[in-house]
């Protein structure tokens, strides 16, 4: 009986060998099959927003090294194209990544949005996002110049990025007041909020950066410190959008009520 199983483990091991000695004599010619290589053209991202460049699967795939000829069925590939995506500088989070017969691929990702230009005078303005990474400056500076006037700008800054695009800024005063700016900027157009200084402010604990808005025509609200899960972010912006609505504006605010502070919120 010993035997007997020993020889049928025997058979199924030559069988096993023979096929993936099969597989991989045939492995390169299907490889050569266009329906097998990864096609840039064929790989579906979410739709992309005005400052992502047309570029971006190409780009992505061109800095990672993946060639063009990326076998669909090489089992890491899936591995890969996240890497991939996730090291370009527009993507904040890649979720998924589902190959796709034929040469195709999904990618379920998360666009980085620009929330601030960062001013460094006199280097120019630099954009990042509501966590401070920077991202490239090509679209605002080239080629779309008149969108720089949309943005926060944020003031006071004399640093410059510890790195290059898709990484941190690596100042706490701008880390800070993008995330501020990430935060309004669903009523910053409509209160016409222009710019965010921050700034060191010396508290019980320590010092800490507290932020300062300064709307078109220049009334500053002092907004404080930011921190995003913080509850009294609420009740401050709704202040603001209360006292908008008083007045007319922020602008029409009477002068012996500024500047506006919203630290006791």
């Amino acid at each position: 009986m010993r035997n007997t199983i020993l020889g049928i483990l025997l058979v199924l091991s030559l069988f096993s060998g023979l096929g993936f000695a099969g597989w991989y004599a045939v492995k390169k010619d299907i490889a050569a099959q266009a329906v097998y290589q990864l096609d840039a053209s064929r790989i579906t991202v979410p739709e992309r927003p005005p400052w992502v460049p047309a570029d971006f699967i190409e780009t992505a795939l061109r800095n990672s090294n993946l060639a063009a000829e990326s076998f669909l069925l090489d089992k890491d590939l899936p591995h890969k194209l996240s890497q991939a995506f996730a090291a370009s500088p527009w993507a904040e989070d890649v979720e998924q990544v589902r190959l796709q017969y034929p040469s195709g691929a999904v990618v379920r990702l998360t666009y980085r949005v620009p929330a601030a230009l960062v001013d460094v005078s006199p280097r120019g303005s630099f954009p990042v996002d509501r966590n401070g990474v920077l991202l490239p400056t090509e679209y605002f500076i080239a080629l779309a110049p008149d969108k720089m006037k949309e943005y926060l700008q944020i003031r006071g800054i004399h640093s410059s990025p510890l790195g290059a695009a898709g990484t941190l800024w690596g100042d706490p005063l701008v880390h800070d007041a993008a995330g501020l700016a990430g935060y309004i900027s669903d009523v910053a157009a409509k209160l016409k909020i222009a710019e965010i200084v921050p700034f060191p402010q010396q508290t019980p604990t320590g010092s800490k950066v507290f932020c300062k808005l300064i709307t078109e025509n220049s009334t500053e609200i002092l907004w404080g410190r930011f921190e995003p899960d913080d509850p009294k972010n609420e009740a401050r912006k709704k202040h603001l959008l209360e006292l908008a609505e008083l007045y007319r504006s922020l602008d029409d605010i009477p002068k012996n009520f500024q500047p506006v502070d919203l630290t006791k919120e």
